[in-house]
């Protein structure tokens, strides 16, 4: 019987499940709209659970859990090809600020990339949501809320360096700058501050209080390789290269008592990366180079074993899904293919449904749809 069933599954083009692996139930959140550039969870509507925010060119939206209605906050508003979004409870009011990142064009290295908030109003209004530009950056491409000296700020970092040109972008390196919400009734703008300016075809960063004093850092996924930015006891920034390399994306778990970097390599690149620190540097281990179009990286534990397992999606060729259980030496011990419904182009990981079990979202490029993985094992 077993034999027949592994030959039926075999016909059938698929994988039969290791014992390692996590059931996921996928849900068809929503078709046909489009590029998804980006997915993200906030709970919009102040209900406790945490709804979908997503862009596609044109429209930014939100999706209502647990029915994924759609909400579509702006529609053409501002210019097209929107690239990033990040939402944050900016003044503490229990309703979400979206910032979005739209007008994206990478070669264009001299103008664009113009930055908004949306802002929701007190509800009952005519309309519900009042959208204001913050500012711009040509190449805008990735925005992340930070804390930093005890504030909620905005890091925006750009694809590349302003004048810079293809192939190589040689130059002066992508701006990494925050941005401080105004402070108090009788302020009205932004404020910016420059973080950084000598990384090239800077395509993703994290945030994490990396060095456990309590308040953010960031690391940079470059040309240059894995970058640690950090405040220094004068208000300046100190510059660290971690890991050498080309990542383009970059997360971070623990296995074990140890810190495990996950990247995509080179930037919409072909490897699946760990680095672990050793001695006296981050180890690379290649875990996977069987992928096109590398876009997005997350650790989570969902097998619920104590140790984070990284998952990544790629959005070329036989674009997928797959969850990797890591070691602490950061070689990979089993690879899960999740999905090969979504050319994954973002992927964001919560607790969707409030089970305590971590869950997937995972909005799709050439398939145009998002898609909610429900983490299904059983037990917490």
């Amino acid at each position: 019987m077993r034999l027949l069933t592994g030959c039926l599954l075999a016909a059938l083009g698929l994988q039969p499940s290791a014992p390692t692996d996590v059931p996921f139930r996928a849900v068809e959140v929503q078709r046909d709209w489009g590029v998804v550039y980006a997915v993200r969870v906030a709970d919009v509507n102040a209900d406790g659970r945490l709804d979908i925010v997503a862009i596609n060119p044109s429209q930014l939206a939100w999706f209502e859990n647990p029915s994924w209605q759609r909400h579509v906050i702006v529609d053409g508003a501002v210019p097209r090809d929107h690239v990033t979004i990040a939402a944050h409870d900016i003044d503490g009011d229990g309703r979400v600020e979206i910032a979005l990142g739209a007008g994206w064009n990478p070669r264009n290295t001299s103008s664009g990339g113009d930055l908004f908030l949306a802002t929701r109003r007190e509800p009952g209004g005519r309309d519900p949501w009042v959208v204001t530009p913050i500012g711009a950056e040509p190449t805008l491409h990735r925005i992340r809320w930070a804390m930093l000296d005890g504030r909620a700020r905005l890091v925006v970092t750009p694809l590349h360096g302003r004048g810079t040109a293809p192939p190589t972008w040689d130059g002066v390196g992508a701006r990494v700058f925050a941005l401080t919400p105004p402070a108090g009734s009788s302020a009205t703008a932004w404020t910016s501050e420059v973080i950084d300016d000598t990384r090239h075809i800077l395509h993703n960063f994290l945030v994490d209080d990396f060095d456990g004093r309590g308040g953010d850092e960031l690391v940079t996924a470059s040309r240059e390789g894995l970058t640690l930015l950090t405040r220094t006891s004068d208000g300046a920034w100190s510059r660290r290269l971690l890991a050498e390399g080309a990542p383009g994306e970059v997360a971070m778990g623990r296995v074990g008592s140890r810190r495990v970097f996950g990247t995509i390599e080179p930037w919409h690149g072909t490897a699946v990366v760990s680095y672990v620190k050793g001695t006296d540097r981050w180890a690379r281990t290649v875990m996977d180079d069987s992928i096109t179009g590398g876009h997005a990286v997350a650790w989570a534990d969902f097998d619920g074993d104590g140790d984070d397992e990284l998952v990544a999606g790629w959005r070329d060729g036989a674009y997928g899904l797959a969850r990797y259980r890591v070691g602490t030496d950061g070689r990979v011990r089993d690879r899960q293919v999740i999905d090969r419904g979504v050319a994954v182009e973002d992927l964001v990981v919560a607790d969707l449904n409030a089970d305590g079990r971590p869950d997937i979202v995972a909005g799709g490029r050439a398939t145009g749809n998002i898609r909610l993985f429900i983490n299904e094992r059983r037990g917490r």
